[in-house]
């Protein structure tokens, strides 16, 4: 199965015909809200980059999120691989040459996902650890679910670029947790109270040392960015999405 490294050079902009060259980008969605950032985020980085709102095709398969976060709950991974997997069939189906996947926590069976799918597939672990490094950071705080948070999703990818890893407490990563299962993900937004406590996780890092935060669910760029955090926020949805068009395009 093809394999992708990670983010392509930046394209500059296109002609038409080369938009028209343009590989069919999938996206296997796992949440509603997260799948339908990255489409809209790949949809504005086009506006800067093809002619006469030309971009190239896209197919986008949405399962059952509730199946899905059952799974998880269940601790059947194996289940979460088998939907990914079925999207990605879908997808190639639909004539997509190459796919992402907009969350962060299914990538804890990536290397699974990837040996089953018939399409490339880029690793949103690669694109945001190569982001991280473009930003000079050192410290990096991961701010997701708790399995993405418990199981340290990103130590490898970011020790590999000789960043270091930080996670926040239990009692930030339940804060962090229901933030996105119960508002995030059912609504695409926050509370100011949420928000608020989401806020307080961020300045509980920077004050154990971190240089910037990795929003690592999809869903927390709806609501976080460099300017609230006060230290550059890394956007995993805006990070994939550049990946997904610099790969098509390539």
């Amino acid at each position: 199965m093809g394999r992708l490294a990670g983010p392509a050079p930046a394209v500059g902009a296109l002609s038409h015909a080369e938009t028209m060259n343009a590989k069919t980008i999938g996206i296997a969605g796992v949440t509603v809200p997260g799948a339908v950032d990255c489409l809209s985020k790949i949809h504005r980085l086009c506006a800067d980059r093809f002619p006469h709102h030309h971009h190239p095709r896209f197919a986008l398969d949405q399962p059952d999120f509730g199946v899905v976060h059952q799974a998880q709950d269940d601790d059947r991974w194996d289940r979460v691989a088998d939907s990914i997997v079925g999207s990605l069939q879908r997808l190639a189906g639909a004539g997509a040459e190459l796919a992402v996947i907009p969350a962060n926590t299914v990538h804890l069976v990536v290397d699974d996902i990837r040996a089953r799918s018939p399409i490339p597939l880029i690793s949103i672990l690669d694109v945001v650890a190569d982001a991280c490094a473009a930003r000079g950071l050192k410290r990096v705080a991961i701010l997701g679910t708790r399995w993405t948070m418990a199981r340290r999703l990103y130590q490898a990818p970011l020790a590999a670029r000789g960043i270091e890893e930080m996670i926040p407490d239990e009692e930030q990563q339940v804060v962090i947790q229901r933030a996105i299962f119960e508002e995030l993900v059912p609504t695409g937004r926050a509370s100011a109270a949420t928000l608020a406590a989401l806020l307080e996780v961020v300045e509980a890092m920077k004050a154990q040392g971190c240089d910037g935060v990795a929003l690592a669910c999809t869903e927390l760029p709806l609501v976080l960015d460099d300017a609230n955090c006060g230290v550059p926020a890394i956007d995993t949805t805006l990070a994939l999405a550049e990946a997904a068009l610099a790969a098509a395009c390539a």
